[in-house]
């Protein structure tokens, strides 16, 4: 498998929201957790061609 740059963002903010879950600081969580499922969206749209999505 190769390293991909959206890969070690992802893994990134995976680790960035474990972090924020352990020190109990939901804004950031929330902020995090957002942020995450909008990136990961985006990157499975753009992988799939996302010529058809609107």
């Amino acid at each position: 498998m190769r390293v991909t740059t959206d890969m070690i963002v992802g893994a990134g903010l995976i680790i960035a929201l474990w972090v924020a879950i352990y020190c109990d600081d939901t804004e950031l969580q929330k902020t995090l957790g957002s942020g995450l499922i909008g990136y990961i969206g985006r990157t499975a749209i753009e992988s799939h061609g996302g010529s058809d999505a609107k």
